[in-house]
């Protein structure tokens, strides 16, 4: 019955599908996930363990071409398709965008290699992977700047804008962490603040100038790089 639809329409349900086309696009599935589990490995930034997600690249990738090829030869089974795989669900939260979008990564390398678009996934990969190497080169020029940690104890409450000053004019960025101080008593003051120096020599120079000023204060100094 379901036949004479489709052939009512003028719609072919199931055609031919390629043997070796379908076994070309699972091996060549497999070659790019696994590379790019590679690639994943060494350039990710997640907390969590690479190792547990980029073990399962290769049967995602391979699984979206299983699917993606089945849908192009039998429009009968992609409708049917369509309704099983509404009922997956996936209970492990993905808690990282970086793991998401590897995750997505890998389905576009299925998707291509499971429609024949083999010089899609095979360019799309090498300049996918570029984009990845290039992102983190110029990442981590931005992260090797010196984030430096200053902690000041004994200051009073008005002399709080005056250093504030002295460090933002002498560095690229300041972030305000934390002021605190006892209730009734604003001459003993503790402020941490956390700023990147033009250069080393400026962290000495607000350094001596802190302690040139405020003779009573107390100064603790962290390179927060070292975390």
């Amino acid at each position: 019955m379901n036949t004479d639809i489709f052939e009512k329409f003028g719609i072919d349900g199931a055609s031919n599908l390629s043997l070796t086309s379908f076994v070309f696009s699972i091996i060549l599935s497999f070659i790019l996930s696994f590379l790019l589990s590679k690639v994943y490995r060494s350039q990710s930034n997640t907390f969590s363990n690479p190792e547990s997600l980029a073990r399962i690249f290769p049967m995602l990738s391979i699984g979206t071409t299983i699917i993606i090829a089945v849908v192009k030869s039998s429009l009968a089974l992609s409708l049917g398709l369509v309704g099983a795989l509404s009922i997956v669900r996936f209970r492990t939260p993905i808690k990282e965008p970086e793991e998401l979008t590897y995750i997505f990564l890998c389905i576009g390398i299925g998707l291509a290699t499971g429609a024949d678009q083999y010089q899609v996934a095979i360019i799309g990969f090498l300049l996918t992977v570029l984009c990845i190497y290039l992102n983190k080169r110029f990442t981590s020029r931005i992260n090797s700047q010196k984030n430096i940690s200053l902690s000041i104890t004994g200051i009073n409450i008005i002399d709080i804008s005056n250093i504030v000053d002295l460090i933002s004019d002498n560095c690229q960025y300041l972030n305000f962490h934390n002021l605190s101080t006892s209730l009734g008593d604003t001459n003993n003051i503790n402020l941490t603040l956390s700023f990147t120096p033009k250069d080393f020599k400026q962290i000495n120079f607000i350094v001596e100038k802190i302690a040139n000023e405020y003779p009573n204060s107390s100064l603790n100094v962290i390179d927060n790089n070292m975390y």
